[in-house]
């Protein structure tokens, strides 16, 4: 959505008010006072949620540690296991180093989920104003940021 102004005599407080009379009707299905906040404060900055561009889950080392050889995976002891050695029982400690991933799967959903609602929510403040005439000299036009920019490659 852009606004675009008309001649000289421009009133923006009024269309201001307008429009943030908009973005404080928005309903709860959409996020209500939530996204309407988010809505307003991100247009006073000019940035778009961050729906983390590029990010791909990796599976790393929950710890690292370090010595003058260099970095390693901490590891951790799973069991024990007895094991027979040049005729004798030994007993062995199983180990494994735990994995995670980062950025988490889910932390990357929850980012995008964020970005698709807070452009709902601006499609709902375009229709909202472009239905309500009640700008003067100020043409709301269909420009929008992209609905799913990681889906478009």
């Amino acid at each position: 959505m852009s606004l675009h102004p008309g001649t000289a005599s421009y009133n923006p407080a009024g269309n201001a008010e307008v429009i943030a009379a908009t973005v404080a009707g928005m309903p709860d299905i959409l996020g209500g006072i939530r996204i309407a906040i988010s809505v307003a404060e991100m247009a006073r900055a000019g940035i778009t949620p961050n729906w983390m561009p590029g990010a791909v889950p990796r599976c790393v080392p929950v710890d690292m540690k370090r010595n003058r050889h260099g970095d390693r995976a901490i590891s951790v002891v799973v069991g024990t296991e007895r094991i027979m050695i040049i005729g004798k029982w030994r007993a062995i400690e199983v180990r494994a180093r735990p994995v995670t991933w980062r950025p988490h799967p889910d932390q990357i959903t929850s980012a995008r989920r964020g970005y698709e609602d807070w452009w709902r929510a601006l499609d709902w403040v375009r229709d909202g104003l472009v239905a309500g005439r009640m700008l003067r000299e100020i043409e709301v036009t269909a420009v929008m940021p992209k609905m799913g920019p990681w889906g478009s490659r």
